[in-house]
């Protein structure tokens, strides 16, 4: 294999990491997005409930 190939091929296999890299930092993302969607909604029901209660008793 001659030098101008091996670059090639040492130039897509970078590429393809990456790309690969990029999908998953979008993917950690998106998982921490939900996470902090869920904890606030959790919160604000966790509210509701206790001015629910607040206001039966």
């Amino acid at each position: 294999m001659d030098q101008k190939n091996l670059f090639k091929l040492v130039s897509f296999v970078g590429l393809l990491i990456g790309g690969l890299g990029t999908l998953l930092s979008g993917w950690a993302d998106d998982k921490q997005q939900e996470a902090l969607i869920e904890e606030k909604v959790n919160e604000v029901l966790a509210a509701r409930e206790n001015a629910e209660k607040a206001e039966e008793s």
